[in-house]
């Protein structure tokens, strides 16, 4: 059985962030499977791997989702009209309650955690548009309505007089019974985010886009209004604790992040860890019957060869062909065969294209050259004001998002080389990634220490921990492969160990062609907005809210710049 939770508020409140980001802090820390609905994206996340999200849909998608996304762009082209923009608007939200229920039923989903609800929402809000400006309804007739359009309750003439007019939501109802849409009904938690109609109108002038119509001290006032009668209703129908309300006006993403998980978790069972081994065959050899297996199957060449063969697809066949294509059927995403992306030739030969043109090898190559310009640019800050610098990298792999900036700092003054120690730890299964490294670091002058081992391990992390604190941290290329609970508390770990000028540098996918493709062949991954990432990073500890983001070309990878909170800018 799903527990159905709704965030509401008034606009500028934070609810699309917080229903995205609570379902993946949700799936890791009480190891459940979370679902969300916000904007126009539903995820299904599970601790280890996301099952399905906006674009990537391998175990099948809902149609009632699909139309969510066209009647939400429909809405925001009549966002103006005061006619059109309630009909366009509830018909939309009835769509996506019906699929967070279709989805939640199809993915076996603990909890699914939705930006708005039919019922609220457009009792929240419907005084902005139509209905008596004086002589409000009560909660009496707030909940006489409710049942009205939930079971077809007759509403008598006394409710109806306070009420906006109905007929819009009646057919809506008829229309859903009718159907068997499952997409009216009373959320079994409701999280309120409580915020003043001022404090809202400023957030929302800061986002930088177009200020709808309503989106004024006047209109957010009447709403604030109309969400705590409705409060009252949720409360009659679904008990005492079944509301949940937060005052974001002082707090930052994270808190509030905290303080909705530490609401939800009476109502949700935390399923036991067995453990926490990589996901995404990163360093293990696949035998070639098992690929010939995978690459022959239904969801490789229906769901996505033949699909997707314009988006990037069609290379993946080629791959055999070529001397790293091969190398990475063989070993995955190893250190090794990042080595060869990054070392690819300016003018690879023909056969090797279709390897290194591919998207996600576009973009892993792009980052490489975004995290050269930031790190070069972070070192050359913290050097030039004196002391020592403290680095830590892990995975490390053959470091070379460090390797090039340090060679160019070392080549223009390398005396300054001796007050750098970095730290690097890596499974390094080969055993090469340690002895190389500490030739090429020692080569121009810096301290290096290697640990082997795996992050997550608590031994691992004692050991590094005896170097810190740390000024910079790198996590970067785990994000998608590493279980949601060892990320989080990795990222934890990283907090307490960084100095108070410290800065993580880590980076996040999103997900495109390749992540169907990835599935069908039994990659386990994990995908995240930067929005997403922001949020959860802000809730373990760092500035969410003042990291920078720069992503590749094909906007498939994202690299963050954090700060730990308190730093000074």
């Amino acid at each position: 059985m799903t527990l159905q939770v709704a965030v509401i508020g008034i606009d500028g409140s934070g609810k699309s962030t917080l229903a995205s980001s609570l379902a993946v802090v949700v799936a890791a820390e009480r190891r459940i499977i979370a679902g969300s609905a916000s904007a126009d994206e539903f995820w299904i996340r599970a601790p280890e791997m996301d099952l399905a999200g906006h674009g990537f849909h391998p175990g099948g998608y809902a149609i009632a989702a699909r139309l969510t996304v066209l009647f939400r762009r429909l809405s925001r082209m009549v966002v103006d009209h005061k006619a059109l923009y309630p009909a366009a608007k509830v018909f939309q939200m009835l769509l996506q309650d019906n699929a967070a229920v279709k989805l939640s039923r199809r993915y076996h989903v603990d909890v699914m955690i939705s930006d708005g609800n039919l019922l609220l929402s457009g009792a929240g809000r419907a005084f902005n548009y139509r209905g008596p400006a004086e002589n409000p309804p009560t909660a009496d007739d707030i909940d006489h309505a409710f049942q009205h359009l939930l079971e077809g309750k007759r509403l008598g003439p006394e409710s109806r007089s306070h009420l906006p007019d109905l007929k819009t939501a009646d057919a809506l109802a008829v229309t859903a019974r009718l159907t068997r849409m499952q997409g009216v009904w009373i959320p079994d938690r409701v999280i309120f985010l409580d915020l003043t109609p001022e404090a809202a109108v400023d957030r929302v002038r800061e986002r930088g886009a177009k200020v709808d119509r309503h989106e004024n001290t006047a209109d957010l006032s009447v709403a604030r209004e109309g969400y705590m009668r409705v409060l009252d209703v949720v409360r009659r129908n679904k008990g005492a604790d079944s509301v949940h309300v937060i005052d974001v006006g002082r707090m930052r993403p994270g808190e509030v992040l905290a303080a909705a998980a530490l609401a939800l978790k009476p109502q949700l069972t935390t399923i036991p860890s067995e453990g926490a081994a990589r996901a995404g065959a990163l360093h293990e050899a696949t035998g070639k019957r098992s690929v010939a297996r995978r690459v022959l199957s239904y969801p490789y060449l229906g769901r996505y060869l033949v699909r997707r063969f314009f988006e990037g697809a069609w290379r993946e066949p080629l791959f055999p062909l070529s001397a790293p294509g091969r190398a990475f059927l063989r070993d995955g995403y190893s250190a090794g065969i990042m080595r060869l992306i990054y070392d690819q030739p300016a003018r690879p030969p023909l056969v090797e294209r279709a390897f290194y043109g591919y998207p996600l090898h576009r973009a892993v190559y792009d980052r490489l050259g975004i995290l050269e310009r930031g790190i070069e640019a972070d070192l050359r800050r913290r050097l030039s004001a004196g002391g020592e610098v403290r680095i830590f990298t892990a995975p490390s792999g053959f470091a070379y998002d460090l390797r090039r900036p340090l060679v160019k700092l070392a080549n223009e003054n390398r005396d300054q080389m001796s007050r750098i120690l970095l730290v690097a730890a890596d499974l390094d299964p080969a055993g090469d990634v340690g002895p190389g490294l500490k030739i090429a670091f020692e080569r121009i002058g810096l301290r290096f220490e290697f640990v082997r081992g795996d992050l997550t391990a608590a031994s691992l992390r004692t050991e590094c921990g005896r170097f810190g604190p740390f000024d910079l941290a790198l996590f970067v290329g785990l994000s998608s492969w590493l279980p949601k609970q060892p990320m989080l508390e990795h990222w934890r770990w990283l907090r307490a160990n960084l100095g108070p000028d410290g800065v993580l540098v880590t980076d996040c996918f999103t997900p495109a062609a390749y992540a169907v493709g990835g599935a069908a062949m039994g990659y386990r991954a994990n995908y995240y907005s930067p929005d997403v990432m922001r949020a959860v990073l802000d809730y373990c500890g760092f500035d969410g809210l003042g990291a920078t983001v720069e992503s590749g070309r094909d906007g498939i990878n994202h690299v963050l710049f954090a700060r730990v909170l308190g730093a000074e800018p």
